[in-house]
């Protein structure tokens, strides 16, 4: 709808105009919606259904519902259009039918739709400039002309707009993903990455996204899109109130139609009384307005912000007191100093006193450790062993006595460990033990692999390994 019409009918306007902030203008636009949200809906619900419906079948079965998913949020201001067509009428107090509304498809499909897909999709006040193309129909420079005074002090809240609206996107999908979280079965929730990094895990989830996802998304965006574009109409006639002085225009009508009869009486007196000689006088009022217009007042326009307290604190003069006055703002003070140190002082004295009368108990010293007699049912005295293990062992090894080499140099290598190195082990310990508290020497790994192969599997280690474990054991005990 022109500017030019909207204006001969603001008298039939549905809503209080007045100078809101730019916060108050969204406000409205919800409480707009909240009032006509049955032609809303109802309009809107008829043209997103059937082509949501119809997009997800498709999609479905092709398999590719992320696809659906980004149809039905590419298309979004093919519905915004729909939304802001039943609120621009609702505005003046004619909100249309749904019949009505598709038979004047043209006036919202054949505005800039391709422009609006293209273009201006990524455009973060769509809201906001929605209705410079639709309802205004201005075009080209023209239609850039016109956001750049209309986003002025403005466009920026519109852009925060959508990123709230987005937030809002997003916290609706995330819980009804953490419903169905808590209600699926451990069994059948969906396995996610743990160890990668949200952004790279981002394009699998949408690729895997499910029918059920698709729907929820449909729901979010067929829930929150009126919301976004009245908010955003909202702005848009709050910006022009302030411009164009819409209330001002609406107060000034108002007051003509309460007094037009006395507003013609005071016309008829004064024209018959003025004098014929104030209508000789030739005047330019173009020219006027131009001299009046170049004064400073109409120069330029600034907004200013200040804190100012609610009532000026009156300053007294009192001669004769100040030096009182000092000397008794001293002694307050330090009195108030004096009062924290003795309250500290009470305080420590408090729990001194309680850690006294709590009663105590001796801590239980530790007792030193004794290194067991045996370990695996393997003596670790070291008068039990021969004086070179090693030696002793290959020559085992070579006389076929396997198990009994790989035994000898598991008991050598647990007394080095507990006699020698200081290391702490118990009968209680195991294997895995011994070789986390050893610090997981590359040679005792090799050996109680050796022995538990032997041992408990009953697969005895070809000789040269055995032989190479002996030959390896004055190294890795030396």
């Amino acid at each position: 709808m022109p500017p030019a019409e909207q204006s001969t009918r603001l008298s039939a306007l549905a809503i209080s105009l007045r100078r809101r902030s730019q916060w108050e203008a969204m406000d409205l636009g919800f409480t707009m919606l909240r009032r006509w949200w049955r032609p809303v809906y109802a309009a809107y619900a008829l043209a997103f259904v059937p082509f949501a419906c119809l997009v997800l079948a498709l999609c479905w079965a092709t398999g590719a519902m992320w696809l659906a998913m980004l149809i039905v949020w590419w298309l979004e201001p093919l519905y915004d259009r729909l939304v802001l067509h039943v609120l621009s009428r609702a505005v003046f107090g004619e909100p249309p039918t749904w019949k009505e509304v598709w038979r004047q498809a043209g006036q919202w499909l054949g505005t800039g739709l391709f422009w609006a897909l293209t273009f201006d999709r990524f455009d973060l006040a769509r809201s906001f400039n929605l209705p410079v193309r639709q309802l205004e129909g201005s075009r080209g420079h023209e239609r850039r002309a016109r956001k750049a005074v209309l986003g002025r002090r403005t466009r920026s809240y519109a852009v925060w707009l959508t990123v709230v609206w987005i937030h809002f996107e997003a916290v609706l999908m995330w819980s009804a993903d953490g419903l169905a979280a808590l209600l699926l079965p451990a069994q059948a929730e969906r396995a996610r990455g743990s160890d990668e990094s949200f952004f790279t895990n981002l394009m699998e989830l949408v690729q895997r996204a499910s029918l059920e996802d698709a729907i929820v998304y449909a729901l979010v965006i067929f829930a929150l899109e009126p919301f976004y574009v009245a908010a955003g109409f909202a702005l848009y006639l709050n910006r022009r109130t302030l411009l164009e002085g819409w209330d001002i225009e609406l107060a000034l009508r108002r007051i003509a139609e309460k007094h037009a009869l006395a507003l013609l009486i005071l016309i008829l007196v004064f024209g018959v009384a003025m004098p014929q000689a104030a209508y000789a006088q030739e005047s330019n009022p173009k020219r006027e307005i131009t001299e009046i217009l170049k004064a400073k007042e109409f120069g330029y326009q600034r907004e200013v912000e200040r804190w100012q307290p609610k009532k000026k604190e009156e300053q007294t003069k009192r001669e004769g007191w100040q030096g009182w006055l000092a000397i008794g703002y001293a002694l307050a003070k330090a009195a108030e100093v004096l009062l924290w140190i003795a309250a500290v002082g009470l305080i420590a004295y408090a729990l001194w006193w309680a850690a006294r009368m709590l009663p105590r108990q001796a801590v239980p010293r530790a007792e030193p450790y004794h290194p067991p007699p045996a370990l695996f049912g393997m003596e670790l005295a070291p008068e039990t062993l021969p004086p070179d293990v090693g030696a002793a062992a290959v020559a085992l090894a070579r006389a076929g006595r396997l198990r009994e080499a790989l035994s000898l140099l598991y008991r050598g290598a647990l007394s080095e460990l507990v006699h020698r190195r200081g290391v702490q082990l118990l009968a209680s310990h195991t294997e895995g033990d011994v070789l986390r508290l050893s610090g997981e020497m590359p040679y005792l790994r090799n050996l109680i692999d050796a022995w538990r192969s032997c041992a408990y599997a009953r697969r005895t280690p070809p000789t040269p390994e055995v032989e190479r474990l002996a030959d390896d054991y004055k190294v890795a005990f030396a």
